[in-house]
């Protein structure tokens, strides 16, 4: 069983079936999540936003956020397995399924 909140104050790269790699470092007060951008058109945009998180079955956790373009993301990432399942809705209305793979960074 993975400690609750096991990420907050860590960075993780997570890279998606798609070829997407980011990197993801929330804060210790379970407020925001900075989102660095690792290639494609906004490699090296950086973003600040605040996010909510829940904690559910099998060391999973639902965490979403809407970023400064108001497109939403949802996760459901287990840290322990470093496996992400993301949901990405952009404003226009394009929608996008991934899998990708956690790796805690140091």
């Amino acid at each position: 069983m993975i400690e609750k909140y096991y990420f907050l104050g860590k960075s993780f790269e997570i890279e998606m079936d798609n070829g997407l790699q980011v990197k993801n470092t929330y804060t210790t007060d379970g407020k925001t999540v900075t989102i660095e951008f690792l290639n494609g058109d906004l490699k090296g945009s950086i973003m600040h936003v605040p996010y909510t998180a829940k904690a559910v079955d099998g060391d999973n956790f639902l965490i979403s956020w809407q970023e400064s373009d108001n497109s939403t993301v949802v996760h459901c990432d287990n840290f322990l397995l470093g496996k992400s399942y993301a949901y990405y809705t952009m404003m226009n209305g394009q929608f996008f399924v991934m899998e990708g793979v956690i790796t805690e960074l140091k």
